[in-house]
């Protein structure tokens, strides 16, 4: 008999190979977990709406664990945790975005919005299938309905030495106040202090009742390292970076190799 209840897996670099398909294998293996009992969530920076689409297409029902931890859902869509961006924090993240090369994205619960429809924009609701609303970041609050949260920011660049340059320098300037980090090389993540991925695991072992040892997770990126950490059992995928596969109790094929597969099915 299994000592895990819980398997929390991320998605890009993950469950998608780099073409963004979805195995046969990966797709019968999490069905198969459910099937023995499993609960599985989908944990990932993308939005609890796009998860949601994701375990549809999968043919399963899962919680979420969405903007990096920012926001937690169960299978039923009941919040467990949410961790909102502070709105004059993001307001001077966004001065200082406005201010370099990097493009940028606010994302709420309800949506996410840019400054035009550019390049990345039109990656962005590819990737998704989720439309994007174009505003005035700097007067978004204005737009905002009383019910939409701002929830994390993110900024793109074409070339990761530029990504890695200034993701030094917003840390720098938003030392304790703002969650800075990469989820790609390509991709800055700018969230409260107090979310990451690890709040999610927290939030649904806790919802299920459910002790972190019997807790797996699957990741690929250094921002999946905090959802390591609150494991009872860490996988990183063969495509890990080196630093991040350190940090994982075991290490499964690529993502292209069905290493998420393999992950399961080793525990169930």
């Amino acid at each position: 008999m299994s000592t895990y209840s819980l398997i929390c897996t991320d998605i890009d670099g993950t469950l998608f190979r780099d073409d963004l398909s979805i195995s046969a294998r990966n797709r019968q293996a999490l069905q198969d977990a459910i099937q023995a009992g499993y609960h599985v969530a989908l944990v990932s920076g993308r939005s609890a709406s796009n998860l949601q689409a994701i375990a549809h297409q999968l043919g399963i029902t899962t919680s979420v664990g969405s903007f990096n931890g920012a926001l937690t859902l169960s299978e039923e869509a009941v919040i467990l945790d949410q961790r909102p961006i502070d709105y004059q924090d993001a307001v001077l993240a966004l001065d200082d975005l406005a201010h370099t090369e990097l493009e940028f994205f606010l994302y709420t619960n309800l949506g996410w919005y840019s400054q035009g429809e550019t390049r990345w924009h039109e990656i962005e609701e590819s990737i998704t299938g989720i439309k994007g609303s174009v505003a005035p970041l700097r007067e978004l609050e204005e737009h905002l309905t009383g019910e939409e949260t701002p929830l994390k920011l993110l900024a793109m660049h074409h070339d990761d030495s530029y990504i890695s340059r200034m993701t030094a320098t917003l840390e720098e300037h938003f030392s304790g106040r703002l969650n800075i980090f990469n989820s790609h090389p390509n991709y800055i993540e700018i969230l409260p202090p107090s979310a990451h991925k690890g709040r999610s695991v927290e939030a649904l072992a806790n919802h299920y009742g459910i002790d972190r040892q019997q807790v797996v997770v699957i990741g690929d990126y250094f921002n999946d390292v905090p959802m390591f950490e609150a494991a009872g059992l860490a996988i990183a995928m063969g495509n890990a970076p080196q630093g991040v596969q350190e940090k994982a109790h075991r290490v499964t094929a690529s993502n292209g190799e069905d290493g998420l597969a393999l992950a399961i099915e080793s525990v169930l």
